[in-house]
């Protein structure tokens, strides 16, 4: 098993889906012995941030809890910080209207909330364009589950492409999903995907996860984030994280969804959930714990 993720480390540049720039696909082979086929791949969107957690986590518990071997797929943007809240947000979001735009106040600004609406066509990318792109340059993984881990909007871009297109991947891990996008329009999505869900030859599995403490009000604001923290509680109290993620969970079950999981990472809040749902989505996505 290589000490580190970086010994193994690949990656590669493919086109945008908007014909502007490049995203960098950063892979993790697997750390540990692989079948012949069928090897699982996890896609990770906002590579940036979690790509690198995500590698890590699965070199070792390949190792110490016998994880099935699985590739780790980082799609991100090599972009500085202020950059790439700004790109993330234009791909992983559905449409948003303007008035909740103006809702967002400060927030809006900082994560470019005026370039939005292009998570149908990221996720188009990722199932026809970067999944066969991974499938030749990885024969093993060409038959093997299909994983998406998103947090935050990634997880609000995961629940919108279960919604929507519940035969994209075989597995859904949202996280903290931001489901208060455009003021929750996204559940208005339920009613289709139960149709579509019962149209399928085989359903997805899902997990929903949310830190227990994401509903608790700040006392201050990061530095470099032009919102008071006036805003910051409304928002929070606006977002509703914890309920939000439960009541979504129990009208996924609602629509017919057999195999899911719901979490609510006692302790944790917004930022340190997301190494708890890699670690704890990847155990119910491999097999472990369902």
């Amino acid at each position: 098993m290589p000490f580190s993720v970086r010994a193994a480390l690949e990656q590669f540049t493919l086109p945008h889906p908007s014909g502007e720039g490049a995203l960098t696909v950063s892979v993790a082979p697997p750390a540990g012995p692989m079948p012949d086929s069928g090897v699982p791949v996890l896609y990770v969107v906002d590579g940036d941030l979690l790509f690198g957690m995500a590698a890590e986590i699965a070199r070792a518990v390949s190792s110490v809890a016998a994880f099935p071997a699985h590739y780790v797929v980082g799609i991100g943007y090599d972009a500085a910080y202020a950059d790439f809240l700004k790109l993330r947000t234009a791909d992983l979001t559905p449409p948003i209207g303007v008035e909740a735009l103006e809702k967002l106040g400060g927030l809006a600004a900082a994560i470019g909330g005026d370039r939005n609406g292009g998570a149908d066509a990221f996720l188009a990318f990722l199932t026809d364009t970067l999944r066969p792109e991974i499938a030749a340059r990885y024969p093993k993984a060409a038959e093997g589950p299909q994983i998406l881990f998103g947090h935050s909007l990634g997880g609000l871009f995961a629940a919108h492409a279960l919604l929507t297109r519940p035969d994209s991947f075989a597995v859904f891990i949202a996280s903290s999903p931001s489901l208060w996008w455009n003021g929750f329009a996204i559940l208005g999505e339920l009613p289709a995907f139960g149709e579509r869900l019962a149209a399928l030859p085989r359903q997805p599995r899902v997990f929903v996860d949310v830190g227990a403490k994401e509903q608790e009000l700040p006392t201050s604001v990061p530095d470099g984030i032009a919102v008071t923290l006036e805003e910051a509680q409304a928002q929070i109290r606006a977002a509703r994280m914890v309920d939000a993620a439960r009541e979504f969970a129990d009208s996924l079950r609602d629509a017919g969804l057999a195999e899911l999981s719901h979490i609510a990472f006692a302790g944790d809040d917004h930022v340190s959930a997301a190494p708890a749902a890699i670690l704890h989505g990847m155990r119910f996505a491999l097999g472990h714990g369902r």
